[in-house]
């Protein structure tokens, strides 16, 4: 573990722009190797009967090609190992995954995916669950969508559920204390520049009397994000919250709904389009 945290910090160091030993020639090298490695691994595959669903630095992800006869997976680890000298072992079987594109584009995302292996494990990455700043109502719903969609396939029954979770939000059925957001603070407050929710929850803080510094978290509910007066924006988690704006968790909620529905094409347009058929939902939501 020490020498994997030594060598992925070195890698990173080398291409830093401001390193005081770093060379970019010795990260270009190393992203060199890493790429000829990993399609000397495709070449392996899919000689092997396997085709390449997804691949990262670390990890490749392999499905049957149909009308193929399959090498077993740890014959063809244990070649690619020998050509490539880096040690490459079989970790997982899935049922199903879906790896999440980014939001600005179709193109995949390279660290976040969610999905279940066939013990019945859940296996995320990157994606809001996964989060320190999601709030703990969040984080349960959207794996109750992902319990869905794995049992449906179908992105209407995933956006009923949220429609339902939304309901419950709107109806003030939420417990605030499950709403609390977790963010850690990296400046002191006169040195941010944007008027952000740290910033009010810092700002509060201050009202409150209590000091926060570089490295510490705030702990708050948002109450009102549109509110003019920055520390009216939020309520540190110690003020025990009775209230929460309704409308900006169920953006958050959409949004940790379209991290599960993009993998199959759905975006947040799609979504807040299908949950625009029930008139229980407030409009709000839909700004």
């Amino acid at each position: 573990d020490a020498l994997k945290c030594i060598l992925v910090c070195c890698f990173g160091y080398q291409g830093y722009e401001n390193s005081k030993f770093g060379r970019i020639e010795a990260h270009e090298a190393i992203s060199a190797y890493a790429r000829d490695i990993l399609l000397t691994a495709k070449e392996y595959f899919e000689n092997g009967g396997w085709r390449i669903v997804h691949g990262i630095v670390d990890s490749i992800w392999v499905q049957p090609i149909d009308g193929a006869e399959q090498e077993p997976l740890g014959e063809i680890a244990q070649a690619i190992t020998d050509a490539g000298e880096i040690e490459l072992e079989f970790e997982h079987e899935y049922d199903w995954i879906c790896f999440v594109p980014r939001r600005t584009s179709d193109a995949g995302a390279l660290t976040k995916y969610f999905g279940r292996d066939i013990d019945g494990e859940w296996k995320i990455r990157g994606i809001e669950t996964r989060q320190r700043s999601t709030p703990a109502w969040i984080d349960d719903r959207q794996e109750d969508l992902m319990e869905t969609l794995g049992e449906t396939q179908d992105p209407e029954a995933v956006c009923d559920h949220c429609r339902r979770f939304i309901s419950d939000l709107q109806a003030g059925r939420v417990d605030p204390q499950d709403l609390v957001i977790r963010k850690r603070v990296s400046k002191r407050l006169e040195a941010y520049t944007q008027e952000t929710q740290t910033v009010a929850a810092l700002r509060r803080y201050e009202d409150l009397g209590v000091s926060k510094h570089p490295g510490q978290d705030v702990t708050y509910v948002v109450v009102n994000d549109e509110a003019m007066r920055s520390a009216q924006r939020v309520r540190v988690a110690f003020e025990e919250p009775t209230e929460y704006d309704a409308d900006w968790y169920a953006d958050e909620l959409i949004r940790a709904c379209e991290s599960v529905l993009s993998p199959i094409g759905w975006n947040d347009r799609d979504i807040r389009q299908y949950l625009r058929g029930d008139e229980a939902v407030g409009l709000g939501v839909f700004r």
